[in-house]
């Protein structure tokens, strides 16, 4: 198997790494099939309450494997591969992002090395970013001839604004870490070896939280970004009715009074 990802959890923390070093963790068709296979199998872990991605070796997600790239191309040619071909392999690409966006809890993307094309848009669909110092984004589709999928035109200048968004998408450059930090492309910026420990004492942090107010954030901020003020905070008042008669919200509360640390269990 080409593709390979290595699972495993801290607590309630899920962590799903990216594990095709040599070819910097660039993934083919059945390596989207399978990673959203495996989102699926941590969403469906109810003891899971934030999921961080990771890379092994020099890259984060260097995007779609080119040599995949060259094949298809030859085969359009030739007329094995068609149109509906084409369709099939973006559904298992862009069905990740989907699955990404509609978990119940955020998703911590751990920067190294190259986040670039279909890897940078994994980090666009994460909710944080945690870059190293030495990590790189951008995407270079346009070096190549294709144009950028998995919901990068609409994630990227809700992240770091139209003007950017534009540059990278039109120009294909890469940009560093310290940049893509100043932008909002990163939330938070480490020296690598501090990379995974502080993706981890983030995602422990949101793990200490009340899981369903936190999937109920995580919901509103993503529907805000399509809805009008008035359609939001109707919505909030229905998520407020509904966190605020859990058994969390009641812990959570007679902590607070009590001065201790809350024990949240998601009810």
């Amino acid at each position: 198997m080409k593709n390979k990802f290595i699972v495993r959890k801290d607590g309630h923390v899920a962590w799903l790494i990216f594990d095709r070093p040599d070819k910097l963790n660039a993934m083919d068709i059945p390596g989207w099939r399978e990673f959203g296979r495996l989102l699926d199998e941590i969403a469906a872990d109810r003891d899971v309450r934030c999921l961080i991605l990771a890379g092994e070796g020099r890259a984060f997600l260097a995007g779609h494997d080119v040599g995949e790239m060259v094949e298809h191309t030859d085969q359009f040619k030739a007329g094995s591969y068609t149109i509906g071909d084409l369709h099939e392999g973006q559904k298992f690409l862009q069905d990740t992002t989907r699955k990404m966006r509609r978990a119940r809890f955020p998703v911590i993307a751990a920067v190294q090395g190259y986040a670039v094309g279909a890897g940078c848009e994994v980090t666009l669909a994460a909710d944080l970013v945690v870059a190293a110092d030495t990590a790189m984004f951008g995407f270079p589709e346009v070096n190549v001839g294709v144009t950028i999928t998995n919901g990068g035109t609409f994630l990227l200048p809700r992240k770091v604004g139209l003007a950017r968004a534009r540059e990278l998408a039109y120009t294909g450059e890469f940009i560093t870490a310290a940049e893509a930090y100043r932008i909002g492309l990163a939330n938070r910026l480490v020296p690598e070896a501090q990379l995974r420990p502080e993706a981890l004492k983030l995602a422990m942090r949101i793990a200490s939280r009340a899981p369903l107010a936190v999937e109920m954030h995580k919901t509103m901020i993503d529907r805000g970004q399509e809805s009008s003020l008035e359609t939001m905070m109707n919505f909030e008042t229905e998520a407020l009715i509904v966190t605020a008669r859990t058994n969390d919200h009641a812990e959570g509360s007679r902590a607070f009074f009590e001065k201790r640390p809350p024990k949240f269990t998601g009810n």
